[in-house]
């Protein structure tokens, strides 16, 4: 897991735990700084291929974080 992915995954919980629903595309992307809601479909499509996000599409507000053991330490990308 990149620091990115895991930054992005920290935001998701960190908002559904304040607010008790998951984030926007656009809040996530708001959270993180990122300059554009396609990086953040493309980390939550990475993170949900990984197995640490689920999501109901079509659904607004579908994402869901799935039972881990532990959360990876961000890895570092070459």
């Amino acid at each position: 897991m990149t620091p990115r992915q895991k930054k992005c995954l920290d935001f998701i919980g960190d908002f559904w735990a304040n607010e008790g629903y998951a984030p926007s595309y656009e809040e996530i992307a708001k959270g993180l700084k990122a300059k554009s809601k396609s990086s953040v479909s493309s980390l939550v499509k990475t993170l949900e291929q990984r197995g640490y996000l689920e999501r109901i599409p079509p659904h607004a507000r579908s994402i869901k974080l799935t039972e881990q053991k532990g959360s990876p330490a961000p890895q570092s990308v070459r």
